[in-house]
């Protein structure tokens, strides 16, 4: 480089002397101040093209703040990034293919079936470093509908603001994500909490990493549910504390410890009945006519979990105590659910609240199987007596308990793609016009494709 430097000087300088030699002679000392300076700042041009071309590539950095994008495509999606980090927007999407099978009595009410049971597409993005943005709409089975919208203002890391439509704080399992959830479908506790709602939220790390809360405003929706507009001028208030004390510590084998509680207060006037489900997605508590929803909803959702390696502990309990009428008798009736869950991934990685990653994608060539795991889970939900009392359900029609065992396994073929395998079977009390609701056994096979787990602020 100093060579080259040193080559165009000497032609530099020849060019001036001769340029001059012979511009004296026929043009002012003005004009040929002038043409001097035209021609030392054409040479300075060609000194730093030669310096430019010269130089090696892995130098060549492009100044913060200029035009241009960066383009990735990996396990976490196609993003497109500015050159200053400002600015990035990520696609994703989501789809799952089941296939549920039903056996024993229950199958001359339950037909199998094939049901594309999600498929969403997923845009996030972040808008001047600080404000962040997420859209999931949802086209699996048979439906149109907005699952997640929302933006959320990240500059205050202890106080970061979401407004729009999300997963309110309340239920452990609802929080985690749709693609992470052990099984195919998610426990009985979750029937007893909000599915999306839309409202505000503020939260964040009260200690980083290690106690974490929120509180939000809502509309209100029904248990396991979710809507687009409010029915009545009250507004639900939901709060959560959830901590993992031993999360930083790397070699700590308590990090994998999480332990917390969720909690929700509104009005349900107007809003419609709630609706519960099996694991084979069938409803098992069917309202009497002309019961409506009136009064006030309290709901309460601790829960834990404890992950040691490839070894995973998750238990969580919820109790809604809800308002219904029926003519002029109004009462306020409990409903309670519990569930716990425990799984191993016999490939040995680490199973995580979040998604499991494979050592070793699916590539038999190069002898990589993926992750496999087995995982068994029961659980209860049960309704009062004042439910059939006060003659708002019927024990002919509607089960008063509802228990589960479920048995599963996960083929994890790499981070993105996932085979699942449940086998569920739910006894109940009452539901039947003579005695209990026949025992259903369902099983059930999920396909699943995701590239959106990037990770949201």
């Amino acid at each position: 480089m100093k060579l080259v430097g040193k080559c165009v000087a000497l032609v530099c300088v020849s060019d001036l002397f001769l340029f001059t030699g012979n511009s004296l002679q026929a043009q002012s000392a003005t004009d040929q101040i002038q043409q001097l300076e035209r021609k030392i700042e054409e040479l300075q041009q060609e000194v730093k093209a030669i310096k430019l071309r010269t130089e090696s590539p892995a130098r060549q950095e492009q100044p913060t703040g200029t035009s241009g994008a960066h383009v990735t495509a990996d396990s976490e999606g196609f993003a497109f990034r500015s050159n200053d980090g400002q600015f990035w927007f990520k696609i994703g999407a989501d789809l799952q293919v089941d296939n549920r099978s039903f056996s024993g009595p229950a199958t001359t009410t339950l037909a199998d079936t094939l049901v594309l049971r999600r498929a969403r597409p997923v845009f996030s993005a972040t808008l001047f470093k600080d404000v962040y943005f997420y859209l999931r709409p949802d086209f699996g089975q048979g439906t149109a509908v907005i699952y997640d919208a929302y933006m959320q203002f990240n500059y205050f890391k202890k106080f970061k603001v979401r407004a729009g439509k999300f997963k309110p704080g309340v239920g452990m399992e609802r929080l985690q994500e749709d693609d992470n959830t052990t099984f195919a479908e998610r426990g009985l506790p979750t029937l007893l909490v909000p599915s999306r709602d839309i409202g505000f939220q503020v939260a964040g790390d009260v200690v980083d990493r290690r106690l974490n809360y929120s509180v939000g405003v809502f509309n209100g929706v029904p248990d396991n549910s979710l809507a687009d507009a409010a029915v009545n001028d009250h507004r639900d208030f939901t709060a959560r504390l959830f901590a993992t004390p031993f999360a930083p510590d790397e070699k700590n084998p308590l990090r994998g410890v999480g332990f917390g509680v969720g909690a929700s207060s509104g009005a349900v006037d107007n809003l419609a009945l709630p609706s519960y489900k099996t694991f084979g997605q069938n409803s098992f508590i069917t309202f009497a006519s002309g019961v409506t929803a009136a009064g006030h909803r309290n709901r309460i959702a601790p829960g834990a979990y404890y992950y040691l390696g490839p070894f995973g502990l998750f238990t969580e309990y919820g109790v809604t105590t809800e308002g219904f009428q029926k003519g002029a008798a109004r009462h306020e009736v409990a409903l309670r659910s519990w569930q716990t869950a425990a799984s191993y991934v016999l490939t040995g990685e680490r199973k995580v609240f979040g998604n499991l990653v494979p050592k070793r994608n699916f590539d038999p060539a190069n002898h990589g199987w993926g992750a496999i795991e087995l995982a068994v889970r029961t659980g209860e939900f049960r309704a009062d007596h004042g439910l059939y009392n006060y003659g708002f359900a019927t024990p002919a029609t509607s089960a008063r308990l509802a228990k589960e065992w479920v048995g599963g396994g996960n083929w994890y073929l790499n981070r993105m793609a996932r085979i699942s395998l449940d086998y569920a079977v739910t006894n109940f009390e009452g539901g039947a016009t003579f005695g209990n609701r026949p025992t259903e056994k369902a099983l059930t096979t999920r396909f699943q494709l995701n590239f959106q787990n990037f990770p949201q602020p």
